[in-house]
């Protein structure tokens, strides 16, 4: 059996390779998500596949699955929020509007790289401040792209999704799934 490395730390990845019923060990990459490139889907891809290459040099016997997951609203990303203000404007600007989730994930095993994406669409309904302010302030949302857990309360504000739950939560289940029973045999 091979190794299975997941260059990440999020508990959603966790969760869902865990469930997919696969066993590996988490060794985050360290990777900044500061980065922009032309595209949030390039600026996805990219990031996936810096964050599985920092670990795979370290770990070159071992598979190791990188992913990164974009809130888009309107061509713009949502990223983790700063601080509870940013957070309170992220959740303002979805209230009552669709948005775009793109997860792009890279598995390297020794001769394969392997880089693929999954996005899907979520419809917000329309969240008042008061709800805002009470979900800001649980905390919830200042580790999660555009400021929502869709496993967590924050799945009370969805209204609607077209396209994959997992890939919303952080990584395309079936995808994945698919993606490694091919690597790992």
């Amino acid at each position: 059996m091979k190794l299975l490395i997941l260059a990440s730390e999020s508990k959603r990845r966790v969760d869902i390779l865990r469930m997919l019923g696969f066993k590996f060990l988490v060794i985050p990459s360290g990777v900044k998500e500061d980065e922009h490139a032309n595209s949030p889907l390039l600026t996805a891809r990219s990031l996936a596949f810096k964050k599985s290459f920092t670990v795979w040099k370290e770990y070159k016997y071992a598979t190791v699955i990188g992913a990164d997951t974009l809130v888009v609203l309107s061509g713009k990303v949502l990223g983790k929020p700063k601080d509870a203000q940013e957070a309170k404007r992220m959740l303002s600007l979805l209230s009552g509007r669709w948005h775009k989730v793109i997860t792009a994930v890279c598995v390297i095993s020794q001769g394969k790289r392997i880089l693929f994406h999954d996005v899907s669409f979520v419809k917000f309904r329309c969240i008042g401040r008061d709800e805002i302010e009470k979900y800001v302030l649980e905390g919830e949302p200042m580790d999660k792209a555009g400021a929502y857990a869709v496993q967590g309360f924050g799945a009370t504000f969805v209204e609607k999704i077209v396209g994959d739950f997992y890939t919303v939560m952080g990584l395309p289940a079936s995808k994945t799934y698919k993606v490694l029973r091919d690597v790992l045999g």
